[in-house]
């Protein structure tokens, strides 16, 4: 199974739960997963908390993992890269650190249900 069709499958299951979404070890978003949408490369995810709906975008993971209480979409550059090619890994790694434009690389979010 791709991973989209893993991804979807799964937030199908979760739809109505209570979830806590993680970004490494810091807690981004809670709430109750209302809605998702999939457009080109973007998973949009719609919670419900107290105080108001708040939509969380997401680009599409490298690999996904699922298991019965979460969800973890790996941006890290090696799932990335398959095989490795040091020089490839070595160059990727430095335009990661230097470069914090996108929070999602080299990082691993992670979607548990409460």
């Amino acid at each position: 199974m791709k991973s989209l069709d893993k991804l979807t499958t799964r937030f199908d299951e979760i739809l109505q739960h209570d979830v806590e979404i993680k970004l490494g070890p810091k807690v981004i978003r809670r709430g109750t997963f209302i809605l998702y949408t999939v457009k080109d490369f973007v998973i949009t995810i719609h919670l419900k908390t107290d105080t108001a709906n708040k939509q969380y975008d997401m680009f599409y993971p490298f690999d996904v993992r699922v298991d019965n209480k979460s969800i973890t979409c790996d941006y890290t550059i090696e799932n990335l890269m398959r095989r490795k090619n040091n020089d490839l890994y070595t160059c990727l790694q430095s335009v990661s650190c230097n470069n914090k434009s996108n929070k999602f690389l080299d990082q691993t979010l992670k979607i548990n249900i409460v």
